[in-house]
């Protein structure tokens, strides 16, 4: 079954949608939460993560900005040191296509994060 994490665009009905595989995903989603500090946040993204999908655009500030940047900036490194180390990657076929899916999702937050600055959806000085 495919799991979600939406991100936020700053403009109405254009979220960006990222798609993964439930290992993946679970993967993501206990980052994500490692971001989270307020406490209805938290609970709110480990029932979405129950069901299947995590609404950045549903975080409060700063929490929605703190975890855009931890994607953006921190996450590449925890792919290539936790999802997939060297010694998993080893044993793998195809390694370049399952690393390239995961670090896509950095990608998505660089760009939400530049779209939510163009469109002034978030104050000056976060992200």
């Amino acid at each position: 079954m495919t799991k979600l994490v939406s991100f936020p665009s700053g403009g109405a009905g254009e979220d960006l949608d990222w798609f993964a595989t439930a290992a993946l995903f679970d993967d993501v989603a206990a980052f994500i939460l490692r971001h989270v500090t307020d406490e209805h946040a938290r609970r709110d993204v480990i029932a979405g993560t129950a069901s299947g999908y995590v609404f950045i655009r549903d975080l409060p500030e700063p929490d929605q900005t703190n975890v855009l940047t931890a994607l953006r900036d921190e996450f590449p490194d925890h792919v290539d040191s936790v999802i997939y180390p060297p010694d998993v990657t080893s044993r793998m076929d195809d390694t370049e296509i399952f690393v390239a899916r995961a670090k896509s999702l950095a990608q998505m937050a660089s760009k939400s994060i530049a779209l939510r600055d163009a469109s002034g959806a978030i104050p000056e000085g976060k992200g």
